[in-house]
């Protein structure tokens, strides 16, 4: 059908070059069919004879931005700001700026495309994402704010805040802003799987799993989606239904080692020690330094009597993380299986200095020394 249609709009441009109309529509084909190539050159072909045609030097910007000709859009969009002292020249501009990394030259375009249109809210929404790219937290807040003065419909906004307030720490702020984005969009799969993340965060499992439920039912199907409801549910007990997620997970991103770790772990914790080694080792082939990954594919090996593989999986921890005491408690439990005693204490006795260490306050703390 776009093969057609895309013949019909060419014999039409062909038959008469000053249709701006047919111009625009066969560009904007090309642009959606790939062939950036092909509108690039139509464009060009018109511009030789129309040089200062605001709309067609704004699509042509837009082109540019899609092929990554950072340069050349900045330039075009220079020009149609030359042409057009108008808010749609400075916002194009300023997304060119912004594509650069060049955060301060953005910020004052968008702030130009305000001045000319100041009850915009879409040129607030622009200028907060900007802001929050430059790391500018506290007047991103201020931008989606207005924005939201003039749209209060506007979904967006309080999810942008709630990343931003996420980012602060301040969880309940970001769990109220991303209830609000729901309310106004409820069908938004990304905020109800962001709103699931934080409950899991603060603990609220039950929470989380309605959030992660809700987006996948939408038709978010991804790997991350069923990832992160297998975590709540493990984390909520519900073992058999969080392996089914994670398996879920694999199925759509089969090599994934955090989703393997996870699925390994509930195995052991059903007592699948078999499965758990299986899992377990095919993370490690993905992530060969993770030290908890070897904690528990020993624990998984003890638990089906290989105390041989348990011992190098406990040893290979502790060489990764040579501070963590639970993997010298069990390297002296493995050794106490292979009766060899004298190791066994010795892994014993440094488990103990490390949680000894652990569990002493700071240097300088003020509970360090409550006698002065």
């Amino acid at each position: 059908m776009a093969d057609k249609t895309e013949k019909t709009l060419k014999r039409a441009l062909k038959r008469n070059p000053e249709d701006t109309q047919v111009l625009a529509q066969l560009v904007n084909l090309l642009r959606f069919t790939g062939k950036h190539d092909q509108a690039l050159s139509h464009l060009e072909r018109y511009l030789n004879g129309h040089p200062d045609d605001f709309d067609a030097l704004i699509l042509y910007g837009d082109t540019l931005l899609e092929v990554e000709a950072y340069d050349d859009a900045v330039a075009t969009f220079i020009r149609t700001c030359e042409l057009k002292d108008c808010a749609k020249a400075h916002y194009s501009l300023a997304k060119s700026y912004d594509n650069k990394g060049m955060s301060d030259e953005a910020i004052k375009e968008h702030n130009r495309a305000i001045e000319l249109e100041p009850e915009c809210a879409e040129a607030y929404y622009r200028l907060g994402m900007t802001y929050a790219r430059a790391d500018k937290q506290e007047e991103a807040l201020v931008a989606f704010q207005k924005c939201l003065k003039y749209d209060q419909s506007c979904a967006k906004a309080h999810s942008e805040m709630a990343l931003i307030y996420e980012r602060k720490d301040k969880k309940d702020t970001a769990i109220d802003e991303l209830k609000k984005a729901v309310e106004k969009d409820p069908r938004n799969a990304q905020w109800h799987c962001n709103l699931g993340a934080i409950y899991g965060d603060q603990g609220m499992f039950d929470e989380a799993i309605n959030e992660f439920r809700t987006a996948i039912a939408l038709g978010s199907d991804r790997a991350e989606e069923h990832y992160n409801l297998g975590v709540a549910l493990s984390n909520k007990g519900e073992v058999e239904e969080a392996i089914a997620e994670f398996m879920e997970a694999l199925a759509v991103e089969p090599d994934s080692p955090k989703t393997l770790f996870n699925l390994g772990l509930a195995y052991l914790r059903k007592g699948l020690n078999s499965k758990a080694v299986k899992c377990l080792t095919e993370c490690l082939d993905l992530d060969v330094d993770n030290a908890k990954a070897y904690f528990y594919l020993g624990s998984a090996y003890l638990g089906k009597g290989d105390v041989k593989n348990a011992v190098a999986c406990f040893e290979r921890a502790v060489a990764i993380q040579p501070k963590d005491w639970q993997s010298y408690y069990y390297l002296g439990v493995a050794y106490d299986h292979t009766g060899d005693v004298e190791k066994a204490k010795g892994a014993y006795k440094r488990a103990e200095k490390l949680r000894s260490e652990r569990s002493k306050p700071p240097r300088g703390s003020d509970s360090a020394d409550e006698t002065s």
